[in-house]
């Protein structure tokens, strides 16, 4: 007879409860609808501490997508209690989603709540850190998701496909799509500090934030080809992020008469993050065609679902 695990169903209960919440405050905040909480929108401190990075105001609706695409893998996690497999209850057997996981997603959230009233009192260092530290919580979820995926793959590739492909896009694609968009948040947010806090100038700390950014396009594209492949190979919605943030950039900071330093600087990464992402998605087809992954090698779950 298979039993539950009380504990990880309330953690897992937890967690969506404090991801509603953190969507309401962030509504709230984004709209100026608790004006008794917040004292300003997030749009109008953007406004106010506006850099040469900042995009269109129009390109922070991707939060929309990020938080559909939040819920949809909360709603499939959360579904695991009620299906059963042949080893047992969904959500456990395997465990792909431990525990652990879900402790990191709660802080994230909690981080994110933080950062919403830091930003609005306009604490920049403050908020800073608080924004590379869920960033890097999301990055943590990722690692856990893909080191439990990549030891039980092989299972779910002979018995439960649907569910296999439902990670990939729900949960691993749906996490990497927020920690691609709090990385570039926190480069906003870096930009700002270094204008306002270390008085450097507009264009200079615009220039390095663009350069750091380039920086991490190239190294993750090395990394995930030629280091990770068997774990993030289908992790598509990076890239897609990064050109959108960049288009917003460029719709509210490229200068035509002459184009100054920046401006051509972000075109040119403009470009380059869309060739990129179109080698990117050569190599995975290849791959898939000629060098799919032998996923029946990986070890097997029996030990780890005993």
């Amino acid at each position: 007879m298979f039993t539950h695990n009380k504990l990880k169903i309330f953690i897992m209960f937890l967690s969506f409860a404090i991801y509603i919440i953190m969507v309401v405050f962030n509504v709230g905040a984004g709209t100026g609808l608790f004006k008794g909480i917040f004292h300003n929108s997030v749009g109008n401190i953007s406004n106010k501490y506006n850099t040469g990075f900042t995009p269109a105001g129009g390109t922070f609706l991707i939060w929309n997508v990020i938080f559909l695409w939040q819920f949809a893998w909360l709603i499939y996690a959360l579904s695991g209690i009620c299906r059963r497999n042949e080893l047992g209850w969904v959500y456990m057997k395997p465990d792909l989603l431990p525990i652990s996981f879900y402790l990191v997603w709660i802080l994230n959230n909690i981080l994110i709540v933080g950062w919403l009233f830091l930003w609005d009192r306009e604490y920049l260092i403050p908020a800073l850190v608080f924004l590379a530290a869920l960033t890097l919580a999301s990055y943590l979820c990722l690692f856990i998701s893909h080191r439990s995926l990549s030891i039980h793959a092989a299972w779910f590739l002979k018995c439960h496909k649907v569910d296999l492909w439902l990670i990939r896009i729900l949960v691993q694609n749906g996490i990497a799509l927020y920690a691609t968009w709090t990385t570039i948040a926190t480069l906003l947010n870096f930009t700002v500090v270094l204008v306002y806090e270390g008085n450097v100038s507009n264009k200079t700390a615009t220039t390095i934030s663009l350069c750091i950014l380039a920086i991490k396009l190239l190294i993750w594209f090395y990394v995930e080809n030629f280091l990770l492949d068997k774990y993030v190979r289908y992790n598509l919605t990076i890239y897609p992020v990064v050109i959108i943030a960049l288009i917003g950039s460029v719709c509210k900071n490229y200068s035509p008469s002459p184009p100054n330093t920046n401006s051509i600087f972000l075109v040119v990464l403009l470009v380059a993050a869309c060739v990129i992402f179109v080698i990117r998605l050569g190599i995975v087809i290849w791959r898939c065609c000629k060098r799919p992954l032998e996923l029946l090698e990986l070890p097997s779950t029996s030990e780890s679902t005993e």
